[in-house]
């Protein structure tokens, strides 16, 4: 794998153990959630932050890695960039709870 590739999914990782640490201080609590824009800011940028950096992956290293919907995690960073204050925190809330986790173990499994 290219340095370049590597050190992105790094960055990648770092951010989705920030989303299971703002879980974690928030003791994963969906009400927590929905009544907490601290803790909704925090997925979010998160969220952002990780749409942004896998724009920044080879165009190899995600067609060799196909079964990542990058398209998808790029849309989400779209969405919560420029939505921001229509955002439907169920999508949100599904990304950081079902999808993240599931992005870090393939960043945990590729590095």
């Amino acid at each position: 794998m290219p340095e370049r590739d590597r050190n992105i999914l790094q960055h990648i990782l770092r951010y989705c153990r920030e989303i299971e640490t703002a879980h974690d201080d928030f003791g994963h609590s969906r009400e927590r959630f929905d009544h907490s824009t601290t803790y909704q800011n925090a997925i979010s940028m998160c969220i952002l932050q990780v749409g942004e950096l896998v724009n920044h992956l080879s165009e190899d290293f995600k067609s060799e890695h196909s079964e990542i919907p990058w398209h998808k995690i790029r849309g989400m960073r779209n969405y919560v960039a420029h939505e921001y204050g229509s955002i439907d925190f169920d999508v949100v809330w599904f990304v950081a709870t079902e999808s993240i986790p599931e992005l870090k173990t393939f960043c945990e499994n590729n590095l």
